[in-house]
């Protein structure tokens, strides 16, 4: 498979997760799992793309390749928007620290915030993304 129809691959474990409706804490794992690794090809992809020949490319990351790719010119705006406080892979750090993080139960109000409606938002911000990316990649 091309790292373009795995990006697909993975959006779809992701969708499938969520319209399952039973977030319990191994499938908000999986659906991170599979997030990242459908952002890790997408990188890949792009680097592809871009004709970049970037030394170690494939050895990094996902948040490694998309800061080396934050560098070109073409798609600098569209990547660092999203590596901003406000974006996606903020959003996915955040989520996993969250996850990390042992649920307090001496607490009234449970601070387990990794609900549905985040990794859905997380999801449709990274979808959001990849269409951006893709019509920018297309027009240049």
């Amino acid at each position: 498979m091309s790292s373009k129809e795995l990006v697909n691959v993975y959006i779809d474990i992701c969708d499938q997760i969520l319209a399952g409706n039973k977030l319990n804490q191994n499938n908000k794992f999986l659906f991170l799992s599979s997030l990242e690794q459908s952002i890790d090809y997408l990188a890949v992809h792009v680097s592809s793309e871009l004709n970049l020949n970037l030394p170690n490319f494939n050895d990094l990351n996902f948040n490694a390749k998309w800061n080396a790719l934050s560098n070109e010119i073409v798609i600098s705006n569209i990547i660092k928007r999203e590596m901003a406080s406000e974006g996606f892979f903020s959003d996915i750090s955040l989520v996993k620290e969250k996850l990390l993080l042992p649920i307090d139960a001496s607490v009234i109000a449970s601070n387990d915030s990794v609900n549905l409606k985040k990794l859905n938002l997380i999801l449709d911000k990274y979808k959001t993304f990849i269409l951006l990316l893709r019509k920018t990649l297309e027009e240049c």
